[in-house]
């Protein structure tokens, strides 16, 4: 059994949540940094079969891989509950896996990936929830592939363990988080080409076999035996690094490889719902659709499945779910006007919401300034 978890939060819970959904702005910090799972989805892309290639574009609504990568830690903040399995603390002493110790609850990545594998590949789930699980798995194999995600020397996997790395102090999780890649110098798209010009030389047949325990002890070995090899006095310089560097260069590569061998598996039997194929007009999108148009200024259409007014006056209009599971959302920024106040009425109606698509923490949104900017969803009578 895999414990809690997201499919499962009890709807006093999820109201809870909902109660103060925050806007201030800030910056979390980064888990394997963007740029790692941008470059594991991007390692996977081409090894996807088109069946399956098809598949993601429908539950995604066309969003990006790479976008969606990055999806799960740009919501942490509004999703507590899946804080826990971004990663599992093993002991660095221990050999073998043992559930009931290192992920008691299923509150850790390997039974995360396990279950959002499981609801992927039901297609009894609905396209939400299996869209959402797709988002997740995508970037929790990145996670896996990082050897302070499945390790720990009561040092919560690194971050509490201080280096000076190059000159400059810092943690031992952020430097195999993303600073080993970032010292490489190069721009994503030449990182990506490096990798893939070195998969040539590799057996990744080979990579793609073993289970996700396997996967996860594999880094769990890579950190006793290069992350934790550390000088006395935390000083870690060119050394470690040209002896680390291939290290996460072979972790990035296993993570591309073995995500395409579980999307392809997961999603051999998917079948479209349709919704998100609905073809409604130039410039107008579905509301599953939106997070592969942000940036454009267009119309998206949606049912609003409930609204909320913060403390503050902000009016949130959540389409195709409730916080934090909503498709996107249409935000009346505090102090919001009079016109807001007949929001209510739109709830369980289709509609369109006109303006510019913007992703604000991982949410894809449209700000309203007026009621002009909700108009009747095109095909409604």
């Amino acid at each position: 059994m895999l414990g809690a978890h997201r499919s499962f939060i009890p709807l006093a819970w999820i109201t809870l949540l909902a109660a103060a959904p925050p806007r201030a702005p800030g910056t979390a910090h980064a888990r394997w940094w963007d740029l790692g799972h941008r470059i594991v989805a991007r390692l996977a892309e081409p090894r996807l079969t088109p069946h399956t290639r098809a598949a993601v574009r429908d539950l995604l609504g066309g969003q990006d891989l790479a976008d969606a990568a990055v999806w799960a830690d740009n919501i942490r903040q509004y999703r507590h509950d899946a804080d826990r399995l971004h990663y599992v603390n093993i002991p660095l002493a221990d050999t073998v896996y043992d559930p009931a110790r290192h992920c008691p609850r299923g509150q850790c990545i390997i039974a995360a990936i396990e279950h959002d594998r499981q609801v992927l590949a039901d297609g009894a789930a609905s396209p939400g929830e299996r869209a959402e699980a797709l988002r997740f798995l995508i970037h929790f194999m990145g996670d896996l592939h990082q050897p302070l995600h499945v390790a720990d020397d009561d040092d919560r996997g690194g971050n509490a363990r201080a280096v000076i790395f190059l000159g400059h102090a810092t943690d031992l999780h952020k430097v195999w988080d993303g600073e080993l890649i970032d010292s490489s110098g190069l721009g994503p798209a030449e990182y990506v080409g490096y990798l893939r010009r070195r998969m040539k030389s590799l057996d990744l047949k080979a990579l793609e076999r073993g289970t996700v325990v396997d996967w996860a002890m594999e880094g769990h070995r890579i950190a006793a035996e290069h992350a934790y090899r550390l000088p006395p006095d935390g000083r870690i310089g060119r050394a470690y690094l040209r002896g680390n560097r291939p290290v996460i260069d072979r972790a990035l590569i296993a993570g591309g490889v073995r995500l395409a061998k579980v999307l392809n598996e997961a999603l051999a039997s998917y079948r479209p719902g349709g919704a998100s194929a609905l073809s409604v007009a130039p410039g107008v999108y579905t509301d599953r659709e939106a997070a592969a148009h942000v940036g454009e200024t267009a119309t998206v259409v949606g049912t609003v499945a409930a609204i909320f007014r913060s403390k503050k006056g902000t009016v949130y209009l959540n389409f195709g779910a409730d916080f934090p599971h909503q498709t996107f959302t249409g935000v009346a920024l505090a102090p919001a006007g009079a016109w807001t106040q007949g929001l209510d009425s739109l709830v369980g109606r289709r509609v369109g919401v006109h303006g510019a698509i913007a992703s604000y923490r991982g949410r894809v949104e449209i700000v309203l300034e007026d009621a002009g900017q909700i108009v009747p969803a095109p095909g409604n009578r």
